[in-house]
């Protein structure tokens, strides 16, 4: 009876274990087996969340005024079968509407300042610097900064020095540039309002800094304080080394794809979150799978995205996965025995007579 006992608790421990070691077991097992790439990633993280982990997501972002935070949740949601309340939908584009009447005239003056707390304001920031204006006016705020022995921002020197460079590719080749010019004024703004990732803008920093030539940025300023533009842009050639201006660009383009696949929230958030360039390629190319849906996998998978940096957790499901396999051939091969014991007895010994 006690065998019996034991078997039975045995086998309730095996299906309550195996309630969780088997999904999340399984799970990892195909992600390790799998492609090893930010999409493969997502999905295995995604498939751990259920529907309240996302309703929770939404409902934050509904109550943090995040609609359009909300709005990538309830995409995702969709795009994963994944049933959200009829209730929170509603609130959802509720809140969208409302965000949309509340847009105002702020392009022109993200077209001034090249300040841009919201989209409209960002199509002016931008629409400056496509024009060569935005860039111009920071070079020279930066530069009178120099002459005057004041503290200067290498990232902003680096950026308007490269918009500036991709404002004559972009006329030079009927707009192919335009995108990652767009790109880096996004960049420029995200930077100027203070939201840019303290560990992306070190880096990118670092690197502007290491390549800047300040005798090229001091005649920026004294050629246009003269209004003398064509010096000013020759000189501004000759700001930024190659390799510099190189890191830029490929950042700028990141940029311009998820801005493009994503929209601006998603920008501004994934410039806020990105420890690294390597990181914003990450998301970049996420973008290109889960356009306005990105954020809300951002959100979801807690930024780690990347195959390395889930390895542990997987490699820790995928064990637990062969114990429980383990533990089940166990039990049932005692079980198997026990039933067979049962059906057909063990022969008895015959005893002989003298």
């Amino acid at each position: 009876m006690k065998i019996w006992l034991l078997g039975v608790l045995f086998a309730v421990s095996l299906v309550a274990f195996g309630t969780l070691a088997l999904p999340r077991g399984i799970a990892a097992a195909r992600f390790l087996t799998g492609p090893r790439d930010e999409t493969a990633a997502a999905a295995y993280l995604l498939s751990q969340k259920t529907a309240a982990d996302y309703a929770a997501a939404a409902e934050r972002a509904l109550a943090n005024k995040d609609e359009d935070l909300a709005a990538s949740i309830a995409q995702l949601a969709a795009e994963r079968g994944v049933v959200l309340p009829t209730d929170l939908n509603a609130r959802i584009t509720a809140a969208q509407d409302e965000a949309a009447s509340r847009m105002g005239s702020d392009a022109w003056n993200g077209f001034l300042s090249g300040e841009a707390p919201n989209e409209a304001a960002l199509a002016g920031a931008v629409a400056a610097d496509l024009t060569g204006i935005g860039d111009v006016r920071d070079l020279y705020t930066q530069a009178s900064r120099y002459l005057r022995g004041e503290e200067i921002d290498p990232l902003i020197i680096g950026l308007a020095t490269v918009g500036l460079g991709l404002t004559a590719a972009t006329v030079a080749t009927l707009g192919a540039t335009g995108p990652e010019e767009a790109g880096i004024s996004t960049l420029k703004a995200v930077k100027r309002a203070g939201r840019l990732s303290p560990l992306l803008a070190r880096e990118v920093g670092v690197v502007a800094a290491n390549a800047l030539d300040g005798e090229a940025l001091r005649l920026v300023g004294t050629s246009v304080a003269r209004l003398d533009i064509a010096a000013a842009r020759a000189a501004s050639g000759r700001v930024l080394k190659a390799e510099a201006v190189t890191t830029l660009k490929g950042l700028g383009s990141d940029v311009a794809t998820i801005g493009g696949n994503a929209g601006y929230r998603t920008t501004v958030a994934a410039l806020g979150a990105a420890k690294s360039t390597e990181e914003m390629g990450v998301i970049a190319r996420l973008s290109t799978r889960f356009g306005t849906a990105t954020r809300a996998v951002m959100v979801l998978g807690g930024g780690a995205l990347t195959f390395a940096s889930m390895m542990t957790t997987v490699v820790v499901w995928s064990l637990w996965l062969v114990l429980w396999v383990a533990g089940f051939a166990f039990g049932a091969a005692k079980l198997g025995r026990r039933i067979g014991r049962w059906i057909w007895p063990a022969p008895q010994g015959r005893l002989r007579v003298a």
